[in-house]
């Protein structure tokens, strides 16, 4: 088949991470091209990660909405004439024209968020409406819990394809990573906490530092290293008002594995979720996720590979990071056995070949 993917940028985060390595997956046996609407030079996070089976293109696109971009997409798509389009988070508002027109093609969207969350305003609304109600792009859930918000927003069910990120627990740890972690640990016993995520309000980066705070200073022994973009300089702001020694903003990493391998847990305290790539990363990697139960979170952590808030209040997510500081080192090592023999559904590998096996069924009718 000839797959054409298209997200708006390969900027750091989940569903950019997904594309990524789903165009190297479905390129090992299809003829595979990735159309990106922002320049790679500021948007393009992953870029040295595509595998040079898979052809990128970059539509080169300005802020704002684009006319321009519209018309550049569409002679694109037409020029390489696939069988299939898969589009994902915002590409929809830009590709629903040529989808519109040209019937052949097999077109399909995975919604990486909850279903109302993801659909936007009263426009991108509307067209993700008409598109999926008739059945001119197939939707894609990504979780229990994402294709039950599907079905509450849209009022019928979509397919439902669990999201995959191919993890080596064998993953080898740099010296200079190794030394740095070094830093954060005061003892053998101090427990480093990795947050992996785009600073955003969703991320509430700053309720983990005060629940940090409140623990350390109640005598818990803890570091907890923030990982990722700051996108929302507000939430960055916050951190630092909360004035917590033992938390460490680290910005984006090239290599956020290796500081997850070494963590003694992941912690996640979202106010809303898809199905976190972070996730599947940590519990590959047998990292114990302390999470707030929301979208697929609930679908992967439970008792035996990790914890969950009882809601996403901060005292809730309190209570749970102080569980996980006070359970037994021996009960917290099998954890993490049972962690990454919880990842094992949640392979790219076994995704992509689902979409697969989804795209020739429709390739086919």
């Amino acid at each position: 088949m000839k797959i054409v993917e298209i997200i708006p940028q390969l900027s750091s985060g989940g569903a950019e991470r997904f594309v990524v390595d789903l165009c190297n997956e479905l390129s090992k046996r299809h003829e595979v091209r990735l159309i990106v609407f922002y320049d790679i030079f500021e948007h393009g996070f992953y870029v040295n990660e595509l595998s040079t089976e898979v052809n990128l293109i970059c539509l080169h696109k300005n802020k704002g909405f684009s006319l321009p971009l519209m018309k550049k997409l569409y002679a694109a798509v037409e020029e390489i004439n696939p069988d299939i389009v898969h589009l994902h988070t915002r590409a929809i508002n830009y590709a629903w024209p040529f989808i519109l027109q040209n019937k052949r093609i097999k077109s399909f969207m995975t919604i990486h968020n909850s279903a109302e969350k993801e659909a936007g305003g009263i426009f991108e609304r509307a067209v993700r409406k008409y598109c999926f109600g008739n059945k001119h792009i197939t939707p894609v859930t990504i979780s229990e819990e994402s294709l039950n918000s599907f079905v509450e927003y849209y009022g019928y069910a979509a397919p439902m394809i669990p999201n995959g990120r191919n993890v080596d627990d064998r993953l080898v740890v740099s010296d200079e990573v190794a030394d740095e972690f070094k830093k954060y640990k005061r003892n053998d016993t101090t427990k480093v906490l990795v947050n992996l995520a785009r600073f955003t309000t969703v991320k509430r980066q700053d309720l983990l530092s005060r629940v940090a705070d409140r623990l350390s200073k109640e005598g818990y022994d803890l570091s907890v290293l923030l990982i990722g973009k700051h996108l929302d300089e507000s939430v960055v702001e916050k951190v630092k008002t909360v004035g917590c020694e033992n938390v460490h903003l680290l910005g984006e990493k090239k290599n956020p594995l290796e500081y997850l391998k070494l963590a003694d847990a992941f912690c996640l305290c979202s106010t809303y979720e898809g199905m976190p790539i972070s996730l599947i990363e940590a519990i590959g990697l047998g990292t114990i996720p302390v999470c707030t139960p929301v979208g697929g979170i609930v679908n992967v952590v439970n008792d035996s590979n990790g914890f969950l808030s009882s809601d996403i209040s901060e005292e809730s997510y309190y209570l749970a990071l102080k569980q996980f500081l006070d359970t037994d080192s021996d009960e917290l090592q099998e954890m993490k056995k049972r962690a990454r023999i919880s990842y094992q559904p949640y392979s790219m590998t076994e995704c992509a070949a689902k979409y697969e096996a989804l795209f020739n069924e429709e390739h086919e009718k």
